[in-house]
């Protein structure tokens, strides 16, 4: 199909000349902006999965009181927890993992054995249950001093509805991005139109079909878009590994992981064709539509 006999030197035409740097800096910007879609919507979903049916019970720590007594505290807070219907079970946190996810905010080299951490336990709820929170952070402020319950629902709705407004505009911008790709190719096909008119004019004298000369513009088109939209791509797979490659050196939690799933790399690869799809669709439309025009 690309090697397809061509009668118009459409080639040497200024404004279809710059055609495959104008879709491929499009397809760049629209793997960029897909690809944070697909990240964002990664992270959503493993944030939500993470804090779907867990609620934390934070038990505060006094300076004058022994390891024993704390301990004892936490145990009847899980005690108080695994009374409550709906609680499938309850763990204490040790506190070397409290440390650990504290040490991205203090540093390494705090001394977080002499700071006074809360204890943290863990409760997990039966599948499909109705916790009933306001009842239990009652019970545990009673049976167990500096004991409060953390709710994740609230938290976990208003970062789903942020990453989902990230989503949106991440979407927006790739209509935008395929829009102005489709704009630049009307113009340049119109163009082509303008200064050919006269070479037109002989292939319909001599009988030549509107869906033949269309199908020299969108052979054309095809070629060109798909040369700009490979080159395109390949930038911006390049982008998102050495990014994914500049983060994983880091070595910072706070961080989010760039985690490309199997499902994201097909995508990312067919964007370039299903640009080079629109730019030859583009093309053909403008070209027929013009041809219907002309006398």
């Amino acid at each position: 199909m690309l090697l397809q006999r061509s009668d118009l030197p459409l080639s040497n035409d200024p404004a279809v000349r710059i055609l495959p740097w104008i879709v491929g800096l499009m397809v760049y910007l629209g793997t960029l902006t897909l690809a944070v879609a697909l990240l964002v919507s990664t992270l959503a979903a493993d944030w939500s999965a993470g804090l779907t049916g867990t609620v934390t019970i934070h038990i505060v720590s006094t300076s004058d009181e022994s390891e024993t007594e704390m301990d004892s505290r936490v145990n009847d807070a899980i005690r108080e927890a695994l009374k409550t219907p709906g609680v499938a079970s309850a763990r204490a946190i040790p506190l070397s993992q409290v440390a650990k996810l504290l040490a991205p905010w203090l540093g390494d080299e705090a001394p977080l054995a002499d700071l006074p951490l809360p204890r943290i336990v863990d409760v997990t709820l039966a599948e499909d249950a109705e916790l009933d929170i306001t009842g239990l952070r009652g019970r545990l402020e009673n049976a167990v001093p500096g004991a409060g319950l953390d709710d994740h629902q609230l938290w976990r709705d208003r970062l789903v509805r942020f990453l989902f407004a990230i989503q949106i505009v991440a979407a927006v911008m790739v209509a935008l991005i395929g829009a102005t790709t489709v704009t630049v190719v009307v113009f340049a096909t119109r163009a082509g139109l303008a200064v050919h008119n006269e070479v037109i004019e002989v292939l319909h004298l001599i009988g030549a079909r509107d869906e033949y000369i269309a199908g020299q513009f969108q052979h054309n088109a095809l070629k060109l878009g798909l040369k700009g939209a490979i080159v395109g791509s390949v930038a911006g797979i390049a982008t998102l590994l050495a990014i994914k490659y500049t983060a994983g050196r880091l070595e910072v939690e706070l961080f989010p992981a760039l985690l490309f799933q199997l499902w994201h790399w097909p995508i990312l690869v067919g964007l370039p064709f299903l640009a080079a799809f629109i730019v030859r669709l583009s093309a053909r439309l403008t070209v027929m539509q013009a041809l219907r025009r002309m006398p």
